[in-house]
């Protein structure tokens, strides 16, 4: 039998917790650092998030790994990722570990996705400029608003248009989220 997980796709957590905790390199994502992201994520009562950091994949990286190492018994979905600028518009480029590709069919054979975040919002979107681009989904909702190209370039792309938080602060993780079916 399916049930749904709910997932924050655009999250910054590292980045709202660099200067309480003076992270400056991955090596200072560690203990406290870990904790407060599993509570944040507990509290907003996630499955799981992606960490999207802001042109950082390594960041991402290195707290998923210490949060599955570390907090195992919380059995939460991590997925790092990042943030990158494109051609004037955001996309979250997202790594997708085989378990959670064979277990969540949005993510089924996708190693990477690639989500427009917050089409049209600091730049017009010229969809011709990011023609070379498979994208999986679009962000139509996240705390900075709701974005109106969203669907229209769901359907021209023939993608789901997703809600997430793009959360800049812990409390803010899981104001918008999707739900996924979980096989």
């Amino acid at each position: 039998m399916a049930r749904t997980v709910k997932i924050d796709l655009h999250t910054h957590p590292i980045e709202a917790l660099k200067s309480k905790f003076g992270i400056k390199g991955i090596k200072d994502i560690k203990g406290g650092v870990i904790e407060e992201i599993v509570k944040a994520v507990s509290k907003a009562e996630l499955n799981g998030i992606a960490i999207t950091e802001h042109n950082n994949f390594n960041h991402s990286w290195v707290a998923t790994l210490e949060i599955l190492d570390h907090f195992k018994d919380e059995k939460l979905i991590i997925l790092p990722g990042e943030e990158l600028d494109y051609a004037g518009q955001k996309l979250l480029h997202i790594y997708i570990p085989d378990y959670y590709r064979r277990r969540l069919p949005f993510f089924q054979g996708k190693e990477w996705v690639m989500i427009l975040a917050q089409p049209g919002l600091v730049n017009p979107l010229d969809l011709e400029k990011i023609a070379s681009i498979k994208l999986d989904a679009v962000e139509g909702t996240s705390l900075k608003g709701d974005f109106e190209m969203a669907e229209r370039v769901a359907l021209e792309k023939s993608i789901p248009v997703i809600k997430a938080s793009d959360s800049a602060s812990l409390a803010d993780i899981g104001k918008f989220y999707t739900e996924l079916e979980w096989k």
